[in-house]
Order: structure tokens, then C-alpha cells, then sequence
């Protein structure tokens, strides 16, 4: 090979390679126009018959059901696609300030899904359901602060609201942190803080993530240069197939960096990502086939893979292409014209930073029997509830801000009015701590939901001073509180002011008790099930693994307290009754 053309093909590889990373915090590898976000449920196709019900409804005013109906005629399930009447759907729930149609509708607005391209729009509807707490739109407004348009850029505004879509469990919000600090905010870099989002992003295999922490190890910015931990989180993105991290690999391999050096396996993540239509690896494939470094050479090849890199912008293989044909003949050419031609990309995982659409249906109101409140208390699952809420239940749905799950119930106490919950999913939790560290005078915070609640995740809150260290009729397992909170409270956790659980709102008294200012009547009270007796109870349920803080914590924020009970936060759905 010409000496000249060999040191160009290997400053152009070694400038490609170190370039990557800051490529990838920019967020511009492999970004689709509009990647659609499926929600945490498997999404059916609805039936006929379900349509109408949605549509009557939806004719009616009730807001689920447009949102339901819109999404059908967004992705053309159960009717036609009709980009148009989805706009018009999400616009009948969105005006009634349903969240996740306010979401969609910014979504809409954003890629001109139905309605002209108008990115104002798009971050107002966005503003809309952010400020309902809503993780896709306060995403999707993040996204629009990162990097526009719509809005003058601000990474302050940018890092805030990704960060509540993160502390709201949104996995995508991670890893857009992530690069946030990369990059710095207000011109600081803080790869520290980087690293630890773009972890958290990469234990829920989000392979961006993984490649992004796979770079910081090869370039010594998580704090020391360590190539075979680089080589180990390439390894896994690749495996997840993430085309950037098969060329990196390919590049490790070549080179002997975190791992034996091996050019047949170079020339292996080198075609992998080729094939994934990454045109630097495209052209450093050619280049193996020009030299035949791990592969015999092959000119038909290497003219093929460098025609296919030239044609997406790689300078470097227009003029290789060009020396290389001098070399062959007319034929071998035209061969080589063709396989470029036929050349179909495989696909492969990208960074998703496109704009979010919510694909989960909302929960059909008529269906639902009875509305009740919960909280989590454990990572893998478990959350209390009344035993009121769930008795008889034949079905029951957990809405959280993660998305909706099914529930189980594993143990109950009908005397105490208490019922633990289990999920197969994961959502936020809250520590628990001694009810002896809630002196009287102290205030708690509690999220519960609206009885008329349409089956989206909404929660009002509510403050409230402990009054009494005995609760109902002296009730020593309580805690009074006032005021006296309604029955969507019921359930929900009590939380002191450092985001700990003090114990579980009940409602002893009947709703049809006559109320009274009189304290003596116990009507002009709220009671709470002491998390002492919570404690008690889950130590007798096998495989909880609840965090029980001895003291109290320093006390939070406003916003940190009411984003962490948020994330800790169930809305129970009872969706049918046992037969009796």
C-alpha cells in the first residue's frame, strides 16, 4: 500500500475515534425525527367495540377517553391512522387539562404529526403538563432548553426540568443529565456528576449510557485512564447493539487497548457497525479490505464500503475511492456499484433523544370500581394501601409516574385496615421512621388522589399538623392530625418533613358521621396508622426490603420533599369485585 495513503487512513481513524464521545453528548449520533417511546405496559390493539365505547365517551367530555381515542388514530390501532383526528382528540382532553394528552398534543406540535410544525405550541402544551408533574413533558420542555428550538436555550432551565423527570424514575432523563454536565452548565463541566447519571442510565441498559461511561474510561475523564473498563461498557452497549461502540471496539482491538489485540475481531465490530451504516466504520473497513488486515484483501469490498462512506459525507473515502480504482477493472467496479446500491442498513439502538410520545392507554373510568391512594416502601415492589381500598378485588392496577402495573395483594389486616401490595415493577420510594420522632406540632405532608379521578396519575397534596399522639377512641396504634383530610387521602403515607414515613392515613370514622368542630366528637380529625406498627407488620412479611431510618433527616426542600413523595406515590385501581 502507498505509505502516503496508509498514514492518511490512520490520522483520519485515531480523529474520528476521540471525536465520538463529544458527538454523543451533543447528542447528534443517530437521532431519530421522532422515536417513539413505548410506556411501560405492552400496548394491545383495541377492539371495535372498545373504540366506540372510547368514542361515545369522548363525545361525551370525558377526557381519558379522548386521549384513548386520539392515540388509536395516532398510531392506527383499532381504526385508520389519522394524524389530524389524533390532534384533534388530544386538543378535546388536553383543554381539560389532562396531562398525558397535553404531552402528546406538545409532541404533535413538535414533529407536525397532524398539525403544522409550531415549536411555541409544542412547549407550551409541554409547559402545561410539566407543571402537572407529568416525566414525559417535563422531558420532552428539558430537551427543548438543552438544545431548541421553540426556546432560547438555558441549561439551568434545561437541567431542571430534567432533573424532575428524572427523580421521577424516567430513565431517557438520565442519560440527557448526563450530558448536560458533560457539556457543562453555565460553561461548568462537571464530568463527575455525568458519570454518576450516565450510570444510573446504564444499569437500566440504556446503551448511549453505557457507551458514553465506556468513553470517559478511555479518555481518563472519570478520573483515571482504565481501557479495559472502557473495552467492558463498550462491550456492553455493543451488545445491545449500539453501532458507535462496535466501531470503538474495532478500533480497542486493533490497537491492543483493554484487551489482546486481534484484528480479526477488530475487523468483526468494524462490519458490525458498517452494517449498522456507521460510515467511519464503513471506511475503516474498507481500508482492511484495502490492506487485508484481518481479512483477505478484497478490492470489490473496499471500494464497495468506501463508496458507501463517501456517499454520507466521509471525505476521506471520496478520494481513497478514487486511487483504488485505478486499480481495478471496469467490472470489478461496476460489482462493487452494485453491492453499494443493494446496501439495506441493519437497524440499531441509538441515543434517543428525540421528543417522547406516551403509547400507554389511559385506564377505562366505567371500568373502575373503586379509587384509592399508596405508597411504596421497598425497591422491588411492595406498597401499603388500605385494606378497605383492595377488599373483594378481582383486579387491581397500580398507576404511578412510572407507568401502570398489576398488583397483588400479599398480606392483609382487616382490623387495622391495612393491605401490602406487590407489583412487578419498580417506582420511588420513601425511608420509614420511628412514629416516635413525630413529636405533636409537627407538620406532615400527604398525597392523595381525587375521587373523580379519570385514571391518570394526578395527585393533590395536603399539609397537616400532628395533634395527638393517640388516635379514634384513644387508639394507641394512631396519630391524630389536623384537619381532617377526605377519603381520596385515605392510604396514603404520612410524611414528615425530611421525606420520611411516619405512618399511613386512615379513615376510622364513617363518612357519614355528622361533622363537627368539636374535637371530642372525633370527626374534625384525620387518624394515622403509626409507622411503628408498619414496621411491626412488614417484619413478617418475607422478601420486603423496606429502608427504616432510626432518626430524623435533615429536612428537605419544598420541591425536593414534594418530588420524592410524588415518586413514592400510587394511585390503586380496583378494576372488578371477587364474586362472592
Amino acid at each position: 500500500m502507498i505509505p502516503a495513503l496508509a498514514n492518511k487512513f490512520e490520522r483520519i481513524r485515531i480523529v474520528r475515534f476521540l471525536s465520538l464521545f463529544l458527538i454523543v453528548c451533543c447528542g447528534l449520533i443517530g437521532l431519530a425525527a421522532a422515536e417513539i417511546e413505548l410506556a411501560s405496559e405492552e400496548k394491545g390493539t383495541p377492539k371495535s367495540d372498545q373504540i366506540a365505547i372510547w368514542r361515545g365517551a369522548a363525545e361525551d367530555g370525558e377526557a381519558w377517553a379522548a386521549f384513548n381515542l386520539a392515540l388509536s388514530f395516532q398510531v392506527g390501532q383499532g381504526v385508520p391512522r389519522d394524524e389530524r383526528e389524533a390532534v384533534r382528540w388530544y386538543r378535546l382532553a388536553a383543554d381539560k387539562g389532562y396531562a398525558s394528552a397535553q404531552a402528546n398534543l406538545g409532541y404533535c406540535y413538535e414533529i407536525g404529526s397532524g398539525v403544522a410544525i409550531d415549536y411555541g405550541e409544542a412547549v407550551r402544551w409541554y409547559q402545561k403538563a410539566a407543571m402537572q408533574g407529568h416525566p414525559y413533558a417535563q422531558y420532552n420542555l428539558g430537551k427543548k432548553y438543552q438544545t431548541g428550538p421553540g426556546v432560547a436555550t438555558d441549561p439551568k432551565l434545561a437541567e431542571k426540568w430534567l432533573t424532575q423527570a428524572a427523580n421521577r424514575n424516567f430513565v431517557p432523563a438520565y442519560f440527557s443529565l448526563g450530558q448536560l454536565y458533560a457539556n457543562g452548565v453555565s460553561g461548568q463541566k462537571d464530568t463527575q456528576k455525568a458519570f454518576e447519571w450516565f450510570r444510573l442510565a446504564a444499569d437500566q441498559g440504556y446503551a448511549a449510557a453505557q457507551h458514553a461511561i465506556g468513553y470517559l474510561y478511555f479518555s481518563g475523564s472519570a478520573g483515571q485512564t482504565n481501557h479495559f473498563e472502557a473495552v467492558k461498557w463498550f462491550s456492553l452497549a455493543a451488545s445491545r447493539n449500539f453501532a458507535d461502540s462496535h466501531f470503538n471496539l474495532a478500533y480497542c482491538y486493533e490497537r491492543g487497548l483493554g484487551a489482546p489485540q486481534n484484528l480479526i475481531t477488530a475487523v468483526s465490530h468494524y462490519r458490525t457497525a458498517a452494517e449498522f451504516g456507521h460510515p467511519s466504520a464503513q471506511y475503516s473497513l474498507g481500508v482492511a479490505y484495502y490492506e487485508g488486515k484481518g481479512v483477505q484483501v478484497d478490492y470489490v469490498e473496499a471500494y464497495k464500503w468506501w463508496n458507501l462512506a463517501a456517499f454520507s459525507g466521509i471525505i476521506e473515502a471520496s478520494s481513497s475511492k478514487e486511487i483504488l480504482s485505478g486499480l481495478m477493472t471496469k467490472e470489478q467496479i461496476q460489482i462493487a456499484q452494485k453491492l453499494a446500491a443493494d446496501f439495506t442498513p441493519r437497524k440499531s439502538e441509538k441515543a434517543l433523544d428525540a421528543p417522547k410520545l406516551i403509547l400507554a392507554s389511559a385506564v377505562d373510568v366505567s371500568q373502575i370500581k373503586r379509587v384509592g391512594s399508596g405508597f411504596f416502601i421497598s425497591t422491588n415492589g411492595y406498597l401499603f394501601t388500605t385494606y378497605r381500598t383492595v377488599a373483594d378485588a378481582a383486579t387491581i392496577q397500580v398507576l404511578t409516574e412510572g407507568g401502570r402495573f398489576d398488583a397483588k395483594v400479599e398480606m392483609s389486616d382487616p382490623i387495622v385496615d391495612i393491605a401490602l401490595l406487590k407489583i412487578s415493577g419498580q417506582a420511588g420510594t420513601l425511608p420509614l421512621t420511628s412514629s416516635r420522632n413525630s413529636p405533636v406540632n409537627s407538620e406532615i405532608l400527604a398525597l392523595g388522589f381525587n375521587e373523580e379521578n379519570q385514571g391518570e396519575f394526578s395527585p393533590r397534596s395536603a399539609r397537616a399538623v400532628i395533634t395527638g399522639s393517640l388516635g379514634y377512641q384513644a387508639n394507641p396504634r394512631q396519630l391524630s392530625i389536623k384537619p381532617r383530610l377526605t377519603s381520596p387521602f385515605a392510604g396514603t403515607a404520612a410524611i414528615n418533613l425530611s421525606g420520611q414515613i411516619v405512618g399511613m392515613l386512615l379513615l376510622d370514622v364513617p363518612e357519614s358521621a355528622p361533622q363537627s368542630n368539636d374535637e371530642s366528637s372525633g370527626t374534625s380529625q384525620t387518624y394515622v396508622l403509626k409507622s411503628d406498627h408498619l414496621i411491626t407488620f412488614l417484619n413478617t412479611a418475607p422478601g420486603v426490603e423496606p429502608e427504616v431510618q432510626p432518626t430524623v433527616g435533615p429536612e428537605l426542600s419544598a420541591a425536593e420533599l414534594m418530588s420524592r413523595a410524588r415518586a413514592a406515590t400510587a394511585l390503586i385501581l380496583v378494576l372488578g369485585e371477587a364474586s362472592k
